[in-house]
């Protein structure tokens, strides 16, 4: 089913949830490595709520939480001291928050077991992900040729293909295969496919299409994955897993995306298109003056950064909940909102919209889908396992 327009409404009853709130409080990170803090932030509070309410394996080694301590105070304290670590410019926002967070708790003796938990929690991730930069230096590229990437402004995001891991072993271990060579059959066809598509005074784009581009252009899973946190039935370490597991899989989407991009180093289609006449293939043709719907990022194209991450977290959500995943309804212009009901209709969505916004082709949005989809599963498949019942 393709997406929809519904009216809004308000979710309700997740104000004082400890999840979101910090979650909101980590949006204060100008952090350019992006969701890197969310990932050590969500996994620090997953490690400090679980070691209070054992249900899963840890991501590291078990805790001593004793009886009676808060889970609240443990959750704050360690998404505290991880945001501080990683954003010490906002460190007096978060230590706000935190004070803020513990006063709500009456009981002392709860809170402050509670806070110790967390802040062992997350000195323990920090430790564990410290120096997560490889030092790979920036890199000299040779002048640009039929094929390889020119810079549309400046460079970015190289060193993301250097860091740590949180579910691969290795940023190269679901890269992605080649791209189509230049004198393709597919290269020609997806070229005139983002070339129609994609373009600013695009007549072959529909409204529809056009209005995905746009939604898309600026939001990332986060609007996705808040909106399943406190279903029904779930408890506190439930949520706590799903989106632990959820932050380190798009964590790899962008360790994987910078790595294939770096490592191809494929010409974005603005490039390609205005130089058709030198890809040598008989059935593409150039337009000189092409311009695509949105701004092309600056970093070249293969394979496709949205479309990672979006399948990363489709993978988590349907391994979370399974045939049971509620309709994912999205906030939109004009107080309506955007609609799928299942995770492969929210990951199509975001993948055809790279092509609609003239940045990625066909073949380089597929790529993307695939590697993030392995991804998101290889998350769920190593790391925090239920527990043998009577260990919880």
């Amino acid at each position: 089913m393709a997406a929809t327009l519904v009216p809004q409404f308000a979710s309700a009853g997740l104000i004082n949830n400890v999840l979101i709130q910090w979650r909101g409080h980590a949006d204060k990170c100008e952090d350019p490595v992006q969701r890197f803090p969310e990932a050590m932030m969500q996994v620090a509070m997953f490690e400090a709520i679980n070691a209070i309410q054992p249900k899963y394996k840890p991501y590291l080694e078990e805790l001593n939480a004793p009886a009676g301590s808060s889970v609240d105070a443990a959750a704050a304290s360690a998404a505290h001291d991880v945001l501080v670590l990683v954003c010490p410019d906002q460190k007096e926002i978060f230590d706000g928050a935190l004070k803020a967070a513990l006063e709500a708790i009456p009981d002392e003796t709860a809170r402050d077991a509670g806070g110790k938990v967390g802040r062992e929690a997350a000195a323990a991730v920090i430790a564990a992900r410290q120096d997560p930069k490889g030092g790979l230096q920036d890199p000299v590229f040779d002048p640009p040729e039929p094929g390889r990437y020119a810079s549309t402004m400046r460079r970015a995001g190289f060193q993301l293909a250097s860091h740590k891991p949180w579910v691969m072993n290795s940023p190269d271990e679901l890269r992605s295969a080649p791209p189509p060579a230049l004198d393709s059959e597919i290269w020609a066809k997806d070229l005139e496919e983002v070339k129609s598509l994609g373009s600013k005074k695009s007549k072959t784009r529909t409204a529809e299409q056009t209005d995905s581009a746009k939604f898309w252009a600026g939001r990332d899973t986060r609007v996705v994955l808040d909106q399943l946190i406190g279903r029904p039935g779930r408890t506190l370490v439930d949520d706590a897993r799903f989106l632990a597991l959820a932050e380190m899989a798009h964590a790899d989407a962008y360790i994987a995306m910078m790595d294939g991009k770096y490592h191809y180093d494929l010409w974005r289609p603005i490039t390609a298109i205005r130089h058709a006449d030198t890809d040598g293939n008989a059935a593409t043709s150039p337009d000189p003056q092409w311009i695509g719907l949105g701004e092309t990022p600056y970093h070249p194209e293969y394979p496709c950064g949205h479309c990672l991450s979006a399948a990363a977290a489709g993978a988590v959500i349907s391994s979370e909940f399974g045939s049971n995943v509620p309709p994912l309804v999205l906030t939109g212009e004009e107080s309506m909102l955007r609609r799928f009901d299942t995770p492969d209709e929210y990951v199509n969505d975001v993948a055809t919209s790279r092509i609609y916004i003239g940045v990625h082709y066909r073949f380089s949005v597929d790529a993307g889908v695939a590697a993030g989809s392995a991804i998101g599963k290889l998350a769920a498949k190593r790391h925090f396992a239920p527990l043998a019942k009577g260990m919880e």
